[in-house]
């Protein structure tokens, strides 16, 4: 957590500037549950909510839960693979214990497997289809590609490239361009503060960790939830009592202020 001066109370932005068309939101707490579509039989005992992912290659967003002694066999990510654990504990290849809260993110060409002897829930990001594979030399790998940061512990610094008229937003970086804010980080809203409006050229998609965040229309995101907004969305958010997202940005924003 940010340790920085709280600002006073943001501005709102104007719901007429702001677009949501085709914007989900999900609570992983109280979303239905069906069957994963398995991948060539690589996975055992698992279920999903599609936030936006098509059943079959993997690729998407997705919430999945793991049952106890569940996981996943041995595959390889031809892209970007990013999961937030949102409750329980996921064992990876290599016997890293994955726990509530941690934020994971995998560069391309990963291989591992993984599974979860009490289960868990994640919340999954993932940029090309997923590939099975054979043998057990996906370790070394997997252990230079991985990048493990938990929410709760992660130490945030102001987030750059804000408009000078911005509130003030702090950010702990994972894999994004602090430029255009594509790529996966943490985000912290003071309370009372707003971001700026903007738009987005490719899928914004974050999962609301603690506290609550409000879009002009009216909705308003509380812990657990899940949002996934498409490209040309517009909005600029505001958080009455403060919020800390894990965000995934496919593209940069283009700021609108």
């Amino acid at each position: 957590m940010s340790d920085g001066n709280q600002p006073e109370q943001g501005i709102m932005t104007r719901v007429e500037d702001c677009d949501f068309e085709g914007r989900v939101v999900v609570n992983w707490k109280t979303c239905n549950w069906q069957p994963y579509p398995a991948i060539d039989g690589g996975e055992t005992d698992l279920m999903w909510n599609p936030v936006r992912a098509e059943p079959g290659p993997g690729d998407g967003t997705y919430l999945l839960k793991v049952a106890p002694g569940g996981g996943a066999k041995l595959h390889q990510h031809s892209g970007q693979e990013e999961f937030v654990v949102l409750d329980g504990e996921l064992v990876d290849g290599d016997g890293t214990v994955l726990k509530t809260g941690d934020v994971v993110s995998y560069n391309p060409g990963t291989r591992h497997r993984t599974n979860s002897p009490k289960g868990c829930i994640l919340m999954v990001w993932i940029q090309e289809p997923i590939d099975t594979v054979e043998g057990d030399d996906e370790l070394e790998a997997m252990k230079e590609g991985r990048t493990i940061v938990n929410w709760q512990s992660a130490a945030f610094t102001r987030y750059p490239s804000l408009p000078e008229t911005a509130d003030p937003i702090d950010w702990h970086k994972i894999r994004a361009d602090p430029a255009t804010g594509q790529g996966l980080s943490l985000i912290q809203f003071f309370p009372g503060t707003s971001s700026a409006l903007h738009e987005h050229t490719g899928w914004e998609e974050f999962v609301v960790l603690q506290g609550e965040l409000s879009d002009p229309d009216g909705t308003t995101y509380v812990t657990g939830d899940v949002v996934s907004l498409p490209p040309g969305s517009r909005h600029g958010s505001h958080s009455g009592p403060g919020c800390i997202t894990a965000v995934v940005i496919e593209r940069p924003l283009l700021s609108l202020v």
